[in-house]
């Protein structure tokens, strides 16, 4: 999640959309003001690498540690990367009320949304590295039975969406161009690929779900799939 009020903006950052990637590249533009919530340290070394501001501005104490940790590349100060007032994921609702509702409304905001099928199964993969025995259907279960899928709350008021532009995943290179256009900063050519090496199988999720599961993501995701008109 970042905050900047250097440009201007405020990014939502939600699950298996591609966010750390957008906030990686966002961060070679901000300010010594603006709030930077941590990844992780393997992320922070990729922004380290490309130039990009570190976490700054979340939450206060042990900010300073961590930055110096991740310059030094010590993963084992990990622990102290604490959650502040500002955190990874933070839902629109909880930014505006911190910020302010001025400053909030006079931003630009924005966030990612990616089709419900395409997140589960990236969460399926994403929750199974690193195992050598693991099912599909169990890692589908835990998926479903958290949720952790479902997008809308963090970018919407529950109800409707609060973000003045919500970039498509399934159209990324021309919103990345229309969102740069907008910020004044080329996103495409600062963009590093993150987390993308978890998913094994390519097919499209449609192919790997069942009907009956399809219909309970589009139940819990309906207002993903009116905002971002996706087909069922």
């Amino acid at each position: 999640m970042i905050v900047s009020h250097a440009k201007k903006f405020i990014f939502v950052k939600t699950r298996k959309t591609s966010g750390t990637s957008m906030e990686v590249s966002l961060s070679q533009v901000c300010g010594p003001d603006d709030i930077i919530t941590p990844i992780s340290f393997e992320d922070e070394l990729v922004r380290l690498d490309m130039g990009g501001t570190l976490p700054q501005n979340y939450a206060g104490l042990g900010e300073q540690r961590y930055r110096d940790m991740i310059k030094a590349r010590k993963m084992k100060f990990l622990r102290a990367r604490r959650r502040g007032k500002f955190f990874n994921h933070m839902p629109a609702v909880a930014i505006r009320e911190h910020v302010g509702k001025k400053t909030y409304d006079d931003y630009f905001t924005f966030s990612i949304e990616r089709h419900p099928y395409e997140k589960v199964a990236s969460h399926i993969y994403y929750h199974a590295r690193g195992k050598k025995n693991w099912s599909f259907d169990k890692e589908l279960e835990r998926v479903l039975k958290k949720k952790y899928y479902v997008n809308y709350p963090t970018y919407s008021d529950g109800e409707k969406p609060i973000v003045d532009f919500i970039v498509n995943f399934d159209n990324m290179q021309e919103d990345l161009t229309t969102l740069g256009d907008r910020l004044e900063f080329d996103i495409v050519a600062h963009y590093p690929q993150t987390k993308h090496e978890f998913r094994t199988n390519r097919r499209p999720a449609s192919e790997l779900l069942s009907q009956k599961v399809k219909d309970q993501i589009y139940k819990n995701c309906r207002i993903e799939f009116d905002a971002m008109g996706y087909e069922r």
